[in-house]
């Protein structure tokens, strides 16, 4: 069974994915477990909203992050 994004470990998942967004080539740590290898995967429709899905293999982190965005205008 796949495990959810711990509430408290949120502010280091978004540092992650910012950093991910900045070199997507190097290799993202898992804000759970801090292994290396997170998969993100960029499922955004913007300019409406951004969604990340994160995936951990070695804690079997499967978590999805909704971060909205103002309507353009």
């Amino acid at each position: 069974m796949s495990n959810p994004l711990p509430p408290e470990r949120l502010p280091a998942a978004l540092a992650f994915i910012s950093a991910w967004r900045f070199n997507p080539e190097q290799p993202a740590v898992c804000p759970v477990c801090s292994a290396a290898g997170l998969n993100i995967i960029d499922r955004s429709a913007r300019p409406y909203a951004e969604w990340y899905a994160l995936i951990c293999r070695a804690c079997d982190l499967d978590h999805t992050i909704h971060i909205p965005l103002a309507p353009p205008q």
